[in-house]
Protein backbone atom coordinates (compact mmCIF):
# COMPACT_ATOMS: atom_id res chain seq x y z
CA UNK A 1 0.00 0.00 0.00
CA UNK A 2 1.34 3.24 -0.98
CA UNK A 3 1.63 5.57 2.09
CA UNK A 4 -0.13 9.26 1.43
CA UNK A 5 2.14 12.06 1.79
CA UNK A 6 0.89 14.58 4.29
CA UNK A 7 0.71 18.27 3.33
CA UNK A 8 3.30 20.56 3.16
CA UNK A 9 2.55 23.20 6.27
CA UNK A 10 3.14 26.29 4.03
CA UNK A 11 0.58 24.75 1.68
CA UNK A 12 -1.65 24.06 4.46
CA UNK A 13 -1.54 27.55 6.22
CA UNK A 14 -2.05 29.12 2.46
CA UNK A 15 -5.21 26.58 2.73
CA UNK A 16 -5.90 27.86 5.98
CA UNK A 17 -5.60 31.76 5.75
CA UNK A 18 -7.77 31.27 2.21
CA UNK A 19 -10.67 29.57 4.31
CA UNK A 20 -10.43 32.58 7.23
CA UNK A 21 -10.79 35.26 4.55
CA UNK A 22 -13.95 33.50 2.91
CA UNK A 23 -15.66 32.98 6.06
CA UNK A 24 -15.45 36.56 7.04
CA UNK A 25 -17.01 37.08 3.75
CA UNK A 26 -19.76 34.55 4.72
CA UNK A 27 -20.63 35.85 7.77
CA UNK A 28 -20.63 39.80 6.89
CA UNK A 29 -23.01 39.08 4.07
CA UNK A 30 -25.01 36.52 5.30
CA UNK A 31 -24.42 35.78 8.62
CA UNK A 32 -27.64 37.65 9.80
CA UNK A 33 -29.72 34.82 7.68
CA UNK A 34 -28.81 31.82 10.15
CA UNK A 35 -29.75 31.39 13.92
CA UNK A 36 -27.42 32.70 16.39
CA UNK A 37 -26.58 29.16 17.28
CA UNK A 38 -25.32 28.19 13.90
CA UNK A 39 -23.34 31.70 13.63
CA UNK A 40 -21.73 31.64 16.64
CA UNK A 41 -20.43 27.69 15.60
CA UNK A 42 -19.13 29.09 12.51
CA UNK A 43 -17.36 31.93 14.38
CA UNK A 44 -15.98 29.59 17.23
CA UNK A 45 -14.48 26.93 14.31
CA UNK A 46 -12.90 30.24 12.54
CA UNK A 47 -11.29 31.65 15.72
CA UNK A 48 -9.77 27.90 16.78
CA UNK A 49 -8.31 28.02 13.17
CA UNK A 50 -6.79 31.58 13.50
CA UNK A 51 -5.66 30.57 16.65
CA UNK A 52 -3.51 27.53 15.20
CA UNK A 53 -2.40 29.33 12.10
CA UNK A 54 -0.94 32.29 14.46
CA UNK A 55 0.60 29.02 16.51
CA UNK A 56 2.48 28.05 13.95
CA UNK A 57 0.87 24.66 14.73
CA UNK A 58 0.80 22.63 11.53
CA UNK A 59 -1.41 19.75 13.03
CA UNK A 60 -3.41 22.05 14.96
CA UNK A 61 -3.94 23.99 11.66
CA UNK A 62 -5.06 21.25 9.91
CA UNK A 63 -7.42 20.12 12.48
CA UNK A 64 -8.61 23.68 12.50
CA UNK A 65 -9.30 23.56 8.96
CA UNK A 66 -11.08 20.48 8.42
CA UNK A 67 -13.32 21.43 11.24
CA UNK A 68 -14.37 24.78 9.87
CA UNK A 69 -15.11 23.40 5.94
CA UNK A 70 -17.14 20.89 8.14
CA UNK A 71 -18.90 23.94 10.35
CA UNK A 72 -19.69 26.23 7.02
CA UNK A 73 -20.76 23.29 4.80
CA UNK A 74 -23.24 22.55 7.57
CA UNK A 75 -24.75 25.96 8.63
CA UNK A 76 -23.96 28.13 5.43
CA UNK A 77 -23.67 25.19 2.90
CA UNK A 78 -26.53 26.98 0.98
CA UNK A 79 -24.81 30.71 0.56
CA UNK A 80 -21.27 29.10 0.09
CA UNK A 81 -20.01 29.96 -3.91
CA UNK A 82 -18.60 26.51 -5.64
CA UNK A 83 -15.66 26.74 -7.16
CA UNK A 84 -16.63 26.61 -10.76
CA UNK A 85 -18.92 29.40 -9.53
CA UNK A 86 -15.59 31.62 -8.22
CA UNK A 87 -14.27 31.18 -11.53
CA UNK A 88 -16.55 31.89 -14.03
CA UNK A 89 -17.47 35.11 -11.31
CA UNK A 90 -13.77 35.71 -11.29
CA UNK A 91 -13.32 35.62 -15.49
CA UNK A 92 -16.69 37.94 -15.63
CA UNK A 93 -14.99 40.43 -13.64
CA UNK A 94 -11.61 40.48 -15.22
CA UNK A 95 -13.81 40.53 -18.80
CA UNK A 96 -16.11 43.87 -17.35
CA UNK A 97 -12.76 45.63 -16.27
CA UNK A 98 -11.31 44.94 -19.55
CA UNK A 99 -14.39 46.59 -21.13
CA UNK A 100 -15.00 49.64 -19.10
CA UNK A 101 -11.13 50.70 -19.26
CA UNK A 102 -11.46 49.67 -23.49
CA UNK A 103 -14.38 52.11 -23.32
CA UNK A 104 -13.24 55.06 -20.98
CA UNK A 105 -9.70 54.92 -20.78
CA UNK A 106 -7.13 53.05 -23.59
CA UNK A 107 -8.15 51.21 -26.39
CA UNK A 108 -5.73 49.39 -29.16
CA UNK A 109 -5.97 50.52 -32.65
CA UNK A 110 -4.45 49.11 -35.91
CA UNK A 111 -2.73 51.66 -38.99
CA UNK A 112 -4.74 50.12 -41.80
CA UNK A 113 -3.53 52.33 -44.83
CA UNK A 114 -1.02 54.85 -45.58
CA UNK A 115 -2.76 57.84 -45.17
CA UNK A 116 -0.63 58.87 -42.04
CA UNK A 117 3.25 57.90 -43.33
CA UNK A 118 5.70 59.26 -42.31
CA UNK A 119 4.30 59.50 -38.75
CA UNK A 120 2.88 55.73 -38.54
CA UNK A 121 3.07 53.08 -41.22
CA UNK A 122 0.28 50.17 -42.50
CA UNK A 123 1.14 47.21 -39.77
CA UNK A 124 1.14 49.68 -36.87
CA UNK A 125 -0.49 48.95 -33.92
CA UNK A 126 -0.61 51.46 -31.01
CA UNK A 127 -2.74 52.54 -28.05
CA UNK A 128 -4.82 55.66 -27.86
CA UNK A 129 -5.51 57.16 -24.35
CA UNK A 130 -9.28 58.35 -23.95
CA UNK A 131 -9.08 60.02 -21.31
CA UNK A 132 -6.83 62.59 -22.73
CA UNK A 133 -9.88 65.47 -23.90
CA UNK A 134 -12.91 63.94 -21.92
CA UNK A 135 -14.87 60.69 -20.82
CA UNK A 136 -16.71 60.50 -24.31
CA UNK A 137 -19.91 58.11 -23.99
CA UNK A 138 -19.62 55.42 -26.52
CA UNK A 139 -22.55 54.98 -28.06
CA UNK A 140 -24.09 58.81 -27.77
CA UNK A 141 -21.48 60.42 -30.05
CA UNK A 142 -21.11 62.79 -27.00
CA UNK A 143 -18.78 64.30 -24.35
CA UNK A 144 -20.44 63.11 -20.77
CA UNK A 145 -17.46 65.79 -19.80
CA UNK A 146 -14.70 67.46 -21.59
CA UNK A 147 -11.63 69.27 -19.17
CA UNK A 148 -9.72 70.04 -22.46
CA UNK A 149 -9.36 70.00 -26.47
CA UNK A 150 -7.05 68.65 -29.42
CA UNK A 151 -4.26 71.21 -29.94
CA UNK A 152 -3.33 71.49 -33.66
CA UNK A 153 -0.77 68.87 -34.20
CA UNK A 154 -2.34 66.30 -32.24
CA UNK A 155 -2.94 62.57 -33.71
CA UNK A 156 -6.42 61.16 -32.83
CA UNK A 157 -8.61 58.80 -33.41
CA UNK A 158 -12.10 59.20 -33.85
CA UNK A 159 -15.18 57.46 -35.41
CA UNK A 160 -15.40 58.24 -39.18
CA UNK A 161 -18.46 60.46 -39.47
CA UNK A 162 -19.60 58.96 -43.12
CA UNK A 163 -19.76 55.57 -41.53
CA UNK A 164 -19.91 55.04 -37.98
CA UNK A 165 -18.32 51.31 -37.69
CA UNK A 166 -15.06 52.78 -39.20
CA UNK A 167 -12.57 54.30 -36.71
CA UNK A 168 -9.67 56.99 -38.40
CA UNK A 169 -6.43 58.09 -37.48
CA UNK A 170 -5.81 61.91 -38.49
CA UNK A 171 -3.99 65.24 -37.31
CA UNK A 172 -5.78 68.01 -36.24
CA UNK A 173 -4.52 71.26 -38.04
CA UNK A 174 -7.65 73.31 -37.24
CA UNK A 175 -9.77 74.16 -33.91
CA UNK A 176 -13.12 75.99 -33.51
CA UNK A 177 -13.01 78.76 -35.68
CA UNK A 178 -9.96 78.61 -37.53
CA UNK A 179 -10.10 79.65 -41.17
CA UNK A 180 -8.24 76.79 -42.82
CA UNK A 181 -7.00 76.59 -46.73
CA UNK A 182 -5.56 73.96 -48.03
CA UNK A 183 -4.02 73.50 -51.95
CA UNK A 184 -3.89 70.40 -54.18
CA UNK A 185 -0.82 69.48 -52.67
CA UNK A 186 -1.71 69.40 -49.10
CA UNK A 187 -0.35 72.71 -48.08
CA UNK A 188 -2.16 74.74 -45.50
CA UNK A 189 -2.94 77.94 -44.39
CA UNK A 190 -4.34 79.03 -41.02
CA UNK A 191 -6.05 82.00 -40.39
CA UNK A 192 -4.32 83.03 -43.22
CA UNK A 193 -0.61 81.99 -42.21
CA UNK A 194 1.30 79.15 -43.35
CA UNK A 195 2.46 76.94 -40.88
CA UNK A 196 5.83 76.98 -40.33
CA UNK A 197 7.57 74.33 -42.59
CA UNK A 198 11.12 73.36 -44.30
CA UNK A 199 11.91 70.57 -47.01
CA UNK A 200 13.76 67.53 -44.69
CA UNK A 201 15.47 65.64 -47.41
CA UNK A 202 14.09 62.53 -49.18
CA UNK A 203 12.25 60.20 -48.14
CA UNK A 204 12.72 56.74 -49.09
CA UNK A 205 11.49 54.69 -46.18
CA UNK A 206 8.00 54.78 -48.59
CA UNK A 207 8.03 50.85 -49.63
CA UNK A 208 8.55 49.71 -46.25
CA UNK A 209 5.81 51.79 -44.35
CA UNK A 210 3.05 50.50 -47.01
CA UNK A 211 4.05 46.92 -46.08
CA UNK A 212 1.53 44.96 -48.09
CA UNK A 213 -1.22 47.53 -49.47
CA UNK A 214 -0.95 49.34 -53.00
CA UNK A 215 1.47 52.25 -53.22
CA UNK A 216 -1.15 54.91 -53.80
CA UNK A 217 0.85 57.80 -53.46
CA UNK A 218 0.75 59.70 -56.67
CA UNK A 219 3.54 62.11 -56.10
CA UNK A 220 6.46 60.94 -58.45
CA UNK A 221 8.78 60.74 -58.72
CA UNK A 222 9.54 58.59 -55.75
CA UNK A 223 11.09 58.89 -53.50
CA UNK A 224 9.18 61.83 -51.75
CA UNK A 225 9.84 64.70 -49.33
CA UNK A 226 9.34 65.15 -46.16
CA UNK A 227 8.21 68.45 -44.82
CA UNK A 228 8.59 68.96 -40.88
CA UNK A 229 5.59 71.24 -39.52
CA UNK A 230 5.52 73.35 -36.45
CA UNK A 231 2.36 72.79 -34.32
CA UNK A 232 0.81 74.34 -31.13
CA UNK A 233 1.88 71.55 -29.38
CA UNK A 234 5.46 72.41 -30.42
CA UNK A 235 6.45 69.10 -32.09
CA UNK A 236 7.94 69.03 -35.44
CA UNK A 237 6.38 66.65 -37.16
CA UNK A 238 6.83 65.42 -40.78
CA UNK A 239 4.47 65.00 -43.57
CA UNK A 240 4.50 63.79 -47.39
CA UNK A 241 3.47 66.84 -50.10
CA UNK A 242 4.77 67.00 -53.90
CA UNK A 243 7.14 69.90 -54.57
CA UNK A 244 8.04 72.68 -52.93
CA UNK A 245 5.48 74.94 -51.03
CA UNK A 246 4.06 77.71 -53.81
CA UNK A 247 2.01 80.09 -51.97
CA UNK A 248 0.62 81.07 -55.32
CA UNK A 249 -1.25 78.52 -55.09
CA UNK A 250 -3.63 79.62 -52.33
CA UNK A 251 -6.79 81.17 -53.37
CA UNK A 252 -6.56 85.43 -52.66
CA UNK A 253 -9.01 85.96 -49.35
CA UNK A 254 -9.61 89.34 -48.54
CA UNK A 255 -9.21 89.89 -44.97
CA UNK A 256 -13.03 90.96 -45.52
CA UNK A 257 -14.02 88.28 -47.59
CA UNK A 258 -16.53 86.10 -46.11
CA UNK A 259 -15.65 81.86 -45.38
CA UNK A 260 -17.60 79.06 -46.11
CA UNK A 261 -19.08 78.12 -42.81
CA UNK A 262 -19.99 73.99 -43.26
CA UNK A 263 -23.40 73.33 -41.22
CA UNK A 264 -22.48 70.93 -38.68
CA UNK A 265 -25.90 69.22 -39.11
CA UNK A 266 -25.92 68.60 -42.73
CA UNK A 267 -22.08 68.28 -43.65
CA UNK A 268 -22.30 64.67 -43.88
CA UNK A 269 -24.93 64.28 -45.60
CA UNK A 270 -23.45 63.61 -48.78
CA UNK A 271 -19.75 62.21 -48.10
CA UNK A 272 -18.02 61.60 -49.05
CA UNK A 273 -17.86 63.26 -52.06
CA UNK A 274 -14.44 62.08 -53.83
CA UNK A 275 -12.66 65.43 -54.43
CA UNK A 276 -11.77 68.37 -52.12
CA UNK A 277 -14.53 71.25 -52.08
CA UNK A 278 -14.77 73.48 -54.84
CA UNK A 279 -13.90 76.41 -52.73
CA UNK A 280 -11.91 77.21 -49.94
CA UNK A 281 -11.45 78.92 -47.05
CA UNK A 282 -13.62 76.93 -44.36
CA UNK A 283 -14.68 78.25 -41.02
CA UNK A 284 -14.22 75.26 -37.95
CA UNK A 285 -17.19 75.33 -36.41
CA UNK A 286 -17.47 75.21 -32.59
CA UNK A 287 -17.23 71.77 -30.64
CA UNK A 288 -15.51 70.81 -34.31
CA UNK A 289 -11.59 70.25 -35.61
CA UNK A 290 -10.42 70.01 -39.22
CA UNK A 291 -7.66 66.71 -39.53
CA UNK A 292 -5.79 65.56 -42.50
CA UNK A 293 -3.45 62.81 -42.80
CA UNK A 294 0.07 63.10 -42.95
CA UNK A 295 0.78 61.61 -46.77
CA UNK A 296 -1.13 64.50 -47.91
CA UNK A 297 -1.82 63.08 -51.33
CA UNK A 298 -3.04 59.76 -50.02
CA UNK A 299 -5.34 60.59 -47.39
CA UNK A 300 -9.00 60.91 -47.14
CA UNK A 301 -10.23 63.73 -44.16
CA UNK A 302 -11.54 67.09 -43.86
CA UNK A 303 -10.62 68.31 -47.20
CA UNK A 304 -13.16 65.59 -48.12
CA UNK A 305 -16.06 65.12 -46.32
CA UNK A 306 -15.83 68.05 -43.37
CA UNK A 307 -15.07 68.64 -39.92
CA UNK A 308 -14.84 66.05 -37.07
CA UNK A 309 -17.28 67.10 -33.85
CA UNK A 310 -15.65 66.50 -30.64
CA UNK A 311 -17.99 63.79 -29.85
CA UNK A 312 -16.74 61.63 -32.31
CA UNK A 313 -13.06 61.73 -31.25
CA UNK A 314 -12.04 58.48 -29.21
CA UNK A 315 -8.78 59.33 -28.05
CA UNK A 316 -5.31 61.03 -28.42
CA UNK A 317 -2.49 58.54 -29.87
CA UNK A 318 -0.09 57.55 -27.23
CA UNK A 319 2.73 54.90 -29.04
CA UNK A 320 3.43 51.88 -31.27
CA UNK A 321 3.25 48.57 -29.11
CA UNK A 322 4.29 46.65 -32.19
CA UNK A 323 4.31 47.11 -35.87
CA UNK A 324 3.64 44.65 -38.38
CA UNK A 325 5.19 44.40 -42.48
CA UNK A 326 2.90 42.80 -44.19
CA UNK A 327 4.72 42.77 -47.26
CA UNK A 328 7.80 40.48 -45.69
CA UNK A 329 7.91 36.81 -46.65
CA UNK A 330 6.56 34.58 -43.64
CA UNK A 331 9.96 32.47 -44.53
CA UNK A 332 11.69 35.03 -42.47
CA UNK A 333 8.58 36.03 -40.39
CA UNK A 334 11.07 37.77 -37.74
CA UNK A 335 11.53 40.09 -40.30
CA UNK A 336 7.81 40.95 -40.47
CA UNK A 337 8.46 42.61 -37.10
CA UNK A 338 9.50 46.38 -37.27
CA UNK A 339 11.52 46.15 -34.03
CA UNK A 340 13.12 50.17 -34.68
CA UNK A 341 9.34 51.05 -34.19
CA UNK A 342 8.40 49.12 -31.13
CA UNK A 343 7.34 51.86 -28.16
CA UNK A 344 8.04 54.58 -30.05
CA UNK A 345 5.37 57.48 -28.96
CA UNK A 346 3.42 58.68 -32.31
CA UNK A 347 3.82 62.26 -31.00
CA UNK A 348 8.08 62.01 -30.44
CA UNK A 349 10.52 64.62 -32.06
CA UNK A 350 10.50 64.33 -35.89
CA UNK A 351 14.22 62.46 -36.32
Amino acid sequence: MTETKPPRPGKVRKQAKLALKRTRQLLKKHGGKISDAGRAEVQAAHDALKAAVEAKDADATLAGLDALERVVDARMGNYRKSPTREYFESIGTAVLIALLLRAFVVEAFTIPSGSMIPTLAVGDFLFVNKLAYGVRLPFADSMLTQWSQPERGDVVVFVYPCEKSLDYIKRVVGLPGDVITTDDSGFVLVNGQAIARGHAGEFSAYPEFIGSEPAQNTCTPIPLHVYPMEGDNGLRYGTLNCGAVQPARFPEVAPEAPVREWPAESQFRSCPSGRPPVAFPWKVPEGHVFVMGDNRRNSSDSRYWGFVPMGLIKGKAMFIWMSWDGGKAWGEFWKKIRWGRLFRGVHRELE
